[in-house]
């Protein structure tokens, strides 16, 4: 079949990108390998957290800074207009398929992180716990850190004492406590091997939510604010939320917590559901392994699944991710990007590639390297000729160190936007 896009990767890119091009009427594929990365991800949104080693409270004045400085810096090609309604766009398209997100207008907000911290982000799900809602309710003077028996991937003793420590809440008693959930005991598992999807499940049946509400009221005891472990469901958590709080009495918030992360997993979910509903086609489990290349021309995609049978588009965008997602490839002595072996932003020296110090405040050098492209987001081959129908968006691109500078997730929405946008544009162009 031939498509007029085929995305390659369903990460945040890969979707978002998706998406858009589906919404404007163009047949599209995403082809998906595996698990993306939002399975492993805060489930908040960042936009630019961090410049010079420094926490950025108005990201959008500081990504002016950044692409006057960083010519090959994604946000310098995308243009700060573009990120602006690439954001938007994302929101709303979330927004249908009932995942909610809070922003701070122009500024950062901080986040509660799985440890207690604060994190400055960009977009949070309304039911994360962060600085601005605690900040709406300064009467409250007591907050209840709850964990379910036999969950091990969340700490709030940890968070607790973390958080204690804190400016904001140095009026406020913060306290740490274990629940039982009678409905864990009946699943077959040894008590210290759940995980966040199996406290979600139980979250997930209706019939549970009473019983779950009544142990946390007695658990918050004269506290009015409940900070729990992100579980509260993968699909109907608006409603689990909006139960819990009713039956309780109480406000109930949730912080992220170690892998598997039900709160990427929500993004995930609305992102593919969106992208079906405008009639897009998801092929999962399936991993691309070689294209067809002519006169700097993407011809056609083989899959493992079918190594003879051609995959067909106008346009493709590859949203692969880095290292972690196998979108680059790292030997002892060499880096390579597996699918259209193109040019690549990185050190020869394998010495270079990394710093010795693994908390240097520098980061590693490896996190900046991936795809080269150009200001429209065509790739470079090794030959440095400019493949004309392949874009790129995402962690696969160079120049720009998504740890160090919290800025992943803008990234992706900001580079599969125009990345869609440029085959949008060059379609109509063409039709």
């Amino acid at each position: 079949m031939r498509y007029d896009c085929i995305i390659i990767g369903a990460g945040v890119a890969g979707l978002t990108a998706g998406i858009r091009c589906a919404k404007e009427g163009l047949h599209t594929a995403i082809i998906s390998s595996g698990m993306s990365a939002l399975h492993f991800s805060s489930g908040s949104i960042d936009l630019l957290g961090y410049r010079d080693n420094t926490v950025v409270y108005k990201p959008f004045e500081a990504i002016d800074q950044l692409t006057g400085t960083i010519a090959q810096h994604p946000y310098t090609k995308c243009g700060k207009p573009l990120i602006i309604e690439a954001l938007l766009f994302f929101k709303q398209e979330c927004e249908q398929q009932g995942l909610f997100l809070f922003d701070n207008g122009n500024l950062n907000h901080f986040h509660v992180t799985t440890l207690g911290t604060l994190k400055p982000t960009y977009f949070s799900q309304r039911s994360v716990f962060n600085e601005d809602v605690y900040s709406r309710f300064k009467a409250m003077k007591k907050i209840v850190i709850i964990n379910f028996e036999g969950y091990r991937d969340f700490h709030p003793q940890l968070a607790a004492a973390q958080l204690s420590k804190h400016s904001l809440f140095a009026n406020c008693e913060i306290v740490a406590k274990q629940i039982e959930m009678p409905q864990l005991q009946d699943d077959g598992k040894y008590p210290h091997e759940f995980r966040s999807v199996d406290i979600a499940r139980i979250f997930e049946k209706e019939a549970n939510i009473e019983k779950i509400a009544d142990v946390i009221r007695l658990a918050a005891d004269d506290a009015d604010f409940v900070v729990m472990p992100a579980v509260m469901g993968i699909t109907n958590f608006n409603q689990i939320h909006n139960k819990l709080q009713s039956r309780t009495r109480l406000l109930v918030y949730e912080v992220p917590t170690l892998p598997p992360s039900i709160l990427g997993m929500r993004i995930d979910n609305a992102l593919k559901s969106r992208f079906a509903e405008l009639g897009g086609v998801y092929i999962a489990g399936d991993k691309v392994v070689r294209a067809d290349i002519t006169d700097d021309v993407v011809n056609a995609i083989y899959t493992n699944s079918h190594p003879e049978n051609p995959m067909e588009a106008q346009c493709y965008i590859l949203s692969t991710g880095s290292f972690f997602s196998g979108g680059l490839v790292s030997e002892f002595d060499n880096m390579y990007e597996p699918i259209f072996k193109l040019k690549l932003h990185h050190e020869p020296e394998r010495n270079k590639w990394y710093n010795q110090n693994f908390f240097h405040r520098d980061s590693h050098a490896f996190l900046q390297y991936g795809v080269l492209t150009d200001e429209s987001l065509r790739p470079y081959d090794s030959n440095n000729n400019i493949i004309q129908n392949l874009y790129c968006s995402g962690a696969i691109m160079a120049h720009y160190n998504p740890i160090k500078e919290g800025c992943g997730s803008g990234v992706a929405i900001s580079t599969g936007y125009k990345a869609a946008g440029q085959i949008i544009n060059l379609l109509k162009r063409m039709s």
